[in-house]
Order: structure tokens, then sequence, then C-alpha cells
């Protein structure tokens, strides 16, 4: 059994996907880096978070974690005494590990100093039916962190008043030696001193106070493309938070909220109307100027059109993301009667369904012989 619950650590369940460990191992780092936080257990907490996203962020370690490092392990073996009374945190997988480090193995190069990401920034826009339909030019107000331009981002007054860590000698990972039931092995990983950037700050950046980012206010340029649906989320790479070591800028993550069109509803890539005519344009045809999203456009109703006719209107639709093609317009005609019959008109009516007569109406005709 694992003496640390390294997911109790970072505040996941051990459910969590690769992305959720991440995110919470990011969140935890920045609220108890020692350059940000001076609480006196800030430092050993920013250690044991980042001993903990070292086993649950590497998929090899965290199966093994689990398999074996856990109360729900295999149990009628006392694992721990067998590989050196003190644990082995990361099961089989570290220890072969280990071993094959103390032999000479895993080619013999320096691991690269840890690389962090910024956390990405998530915001929510209302874009016009039109807009969405169209494609639209958007300007974003976002505060965000970015790197300090005066110590770029280590911290340290100058960009240089910063010592190499004595611990990793700047590399940013130190090995460590493991008593195992096969013998003393070697296991490499961040250093604990400096969290992994293989420096130690001497003097404090007077701009960001040795934090190495400053909180901004920016104005960010959206190009929406036409044919965007309610709630797609647009990425721009690069626009979220400087992250607090080394490392890269997060995402910015706009999802679009399209507000609804007065008569137009999309369904998929397809644009529908119900359009509601007198009965008597359905009877002996008309014309009727409609809204597309391109424009009016006249649509001809032939005469004798029946009621809940869909006309379809070929690429007059949505746009389809990233290829010139678009959906339809499909409209559905519908007949409304009027609300009232003066005695002139009843008349008519009466005399126009004598002319008509029954043979008019096969349906009708048809359903009542079965009566």
């Amino acid at each position: 059994m694992a003496k640390k619950d390294y997911y109790e650590t970072l505040g996941v369940s051990k459910n969590a996907s690769a992305d959720e460990i991440k995110s919470a191992y990011r969140k935890l780092a920045k609220q108890y880096h020692p350059d940000i936080n001076k609480a006196p257990e800030a430092q050993a907490k920013f250690k044991e978070i980042n001993e903990a996203y070292e086993v649950l962020g590497d998929p090899q370690k965290k199966s093994n974690y689990d398999q074996f490092g856990s109360a729900e392990g295999p149990q009628g073996a006392n694992f721990e005494d067998i590989f050196g009374g003190g644990g082995f945190g990361g099961g089989f997988g570290d220890i072969f590990e280990n071993i094959f480090s103390a032999f000479g193995g895993g080619g013999g190069g320096r691991r690269s100093r840890v690389m962090e990401k910024g956390e990405d920034i998530n915001v929510q826009i209302n874009i016009s039916f039109e807009d969405s339909m169209n494609g639209a030019t958007k300007d974003i107000e976002i505060t965000r962190f970015e790197k300090c331009p005066e110590c770029n981002g280590t911290g340290a007054r100058g960009g240089s008043a910063f010592d190499t860590c004595p611990e990793c000698k700047g590399s940013g990972r130190v090995r460590y030696t493991q008593n195992t039931f096969f013998g003393t092995t070697v296991h490499e990983g961040i250093c604990k001193k400096c969290g992994g950037t293989g420096k130690i700050v001497r003097d404090k950046c007077t701009k960001c106070n040795g934090r190495g980012y400053e909180k901004v206010k920016r104005t960010i340029n959206l190009k929406i493309p036409a044919g965007i649906d309610n709630g797609q989320v647009l990425r721009m790479s690069g626009q979220g938070n400087a992250p607090v070591r080394d490392g890269i800028s997060g995402d910015l993550n706009v999802k679009i909220n399209v507000l609804p069109h007065k008569v137009l509803v999309r369904k998929g890539n397809d644009i529908t109307l119900e359009l509601w005519l007198p009965y008597t344009s359905l009877l002996l045809g008309d014309t009727i100027t409609i809204p597309t999203i391109s424009g009016k456009y006249e649509l001809k109703i032939p005469e004798l059109t029946q009621p809940g006719t869909v006309m379809r209107l070929r690429n007059k639709g949505a746009k389809i993301l990233n290829r010139e093609a678009f959906g339809d317009m499909l409209v559905t005609v519908k007949a409304e009667f009027p609300n009232k019959l003066d005695r002139k008109t009843r008349d008519a009516l009466e005399n126009t369904k004598k002319l008509f007569g029954e043979n008019n109406y096969p349906k009708y005709k048809n359903l009542k012989n079965k009566f």
C-alpha cells in the first residue's frame, strides 16, 4: 500500500482523465509556487504536488500506481516489505526502470527540462444569426497573465538575477537512490528544490515582485467563420495565460452563442422556415417575398399547393465549415384561414363549393364512401 494518496494530493478522483489531472496540477502549482505563495507550508505543499503529478501524469507510472500502490492493490502479499520497506510508489514499472537506469540504460541522454503550458481562458460571446451565417470579426476584452517584460518571466531582476539551483545544478532534474529487493537503484525526477526550473531567484524583479508574470487587459480580434453553429468553440492558440514556469501560454477558447432569428431556424446545415399564407394563395398560386440568409427571395407558390408542402431551395442554407458547400433552405407552406366571414364572402364560397363538387376532392370522397 502506498503511503501517500496522490489523487487526494491533487484533489481529483481515481477516475479523473489525464486532462483533469493536468488541470488540477497546474492550478495547485500556481497556488503554492514558492515565488508566489510565501506561507511557511507552501514549499512543502509544492513539493507534494510535483511528486504526485510525476506519477499520475505518466500513463505507465499511473497504471502501476493504480494496480499495486493503493489500497485496491493485490491482497495476500506485503509488497512494501518485499521491495524495500519504504513503498515503491509507482509499482513494478518504476522498479524495473530504476534497475535499467542503474545499469546505464535509457540512452544516457539528459532529459529535457519540464515545460509547462499556461492555463486556458474560457469565454462566451453572443453573435447574431446573420453573423453566424455570413461570418464576422469581433473584438473580445479579456484579462490574462502575461510574462513580465522586465524579467522575461524569470521573476529575477533584469532577467538574470538568479543562481543555478545547487540541488540539480541547473538541469531541473535530480537522481534519487532507492533500496529495493533487487538492490540499490537510481530514480530520476523533478528537482523539488527549484520545482524543475533549474534556477533559484537571487534578487526579485521589482515590476512583478518575483512572480514572473503580470495581469493585463487585452483586446483580442476574433475572426468568426461563416457557418459556425451555436455552442461551437473557437480556439486561439497561445492567447491564454502565461505559465508560472518556463513554457508556453495557454489558449483562448471562445464559445459561440448564436442569438435566434425572428423566423429562420437552423437544423444542421439546413435553414427552415414555416411560411403561413392565406389559403387562397395556395389555392390560386402566388409569389411571396421571403427572408433568406443571403437576403430577400421571391418564392413562387404554384396553384393548388397542398398545406404542409416542403419547398426546397438548393444551396440557400448554412455554409459548411471548412468547405465551399452549403446546406439547403426548407420552406414548409401552411394555410391560414380568415378569422371571420361576412355575408358576401360566405355566398361567394358557397357558390365555389357547388362549382367544385366532390369530384375535386378525391381523398375526401374516398373516405366518405368508406363510412
